[in-house]
């Protein structure tokens, strides 16, 4: 696996950036070619504070009422960001809603996410957002998308610190990077996988939580 870690910054906010790491990677659903660091947006304070900043603009801009986010893989800081930008007035929207919840769920053996008694309340009839660290094939998405359904909510949006696609089921993705910021980011299925076809070795298991490498 290369060592070299690439810094990419927003064109919107040089305080926003991800780090880009070639290699040969497993997630989930797809090998690919890139793993995208987003651990500072996750975890830095300022970093997080502007990129909710940032995707909260869609929201307000399409007027868009939420009632709910749903983090996915440590994006419970940047969530609680976005639902403090989003439940305050600003020029775009002057009297937002006062009351936001921010939640996270379980997954079961079927990887389909549970939500507990206590929480119900905060899905069932609500308008969620979905935020995810990265989007790479959608389909993790998809299935929070029919989680939410199960439990009698609506989703909202979908909004992501990068993403590989526009639109996971219809519903367009509200994401800080994309493809077009990394330049060559592809996914392969696992019996597409060129790297695999040249016998060159996986070099880390990755998911929205970080890599482990191999070896």
């Amino acid at each position: 696996m290369s060592t070299t870690i690439y810094t990419l910054t927003s064109a919107r906010n040089e305080r926003i950036f991800i780090h880009v790491m070639p290699g040969h990677f497993v997630s989930a659903n797809n090998h690919i070619n890139f793993y995208i660091g987003t651990s500072d947006i996750k975890h830095n304070h300022a970093v997080s504070v502007d990129a909710a900043m940032m995707l909260s603009q869609y929201y307000n801009e399409n007027d868009i009422h939420v009632d709910t986010v749903l983090c996915l893989y440590e994006t419970q800081t940047l969530g609680a960001y976005l639902a403090h930008e989003l439940a305050r007035p600003s020029m775009l929207s002057p009297n937002p809603q006062q009351e936001l919840y921010v939640v996270s769920a379980e997954y079961d053996a079927s990887g389909n996410l549970i939500f507990r008694d206590n929480l119900l309340r905060m899905i069932k009839d609500k308008r969620v957002v979905i935020l995810i660290s990265c989007i790479t094939s959608g389909r993790t998405v998809a299935r929070a998308m029919e989680s939410i359904a199960y439990y009698g909510g609506s989703v909202a949006g979908i909004s992501a610190v990068f993403s590989a696609v526009d639109q996971v089921e219809g519903a367009p993705v509200n994401a800080i990077f994309t493809k077009a910021d990394v330049p060559g980011y592809t996914a392969y299925s696992m019996h597409s996988c060129p790297y695999c076809a040249k016998g060159i070795p996986v070099d880390a298991i990755s998911n929205g939580y970080g890599y482990s490498r191999l070896g």
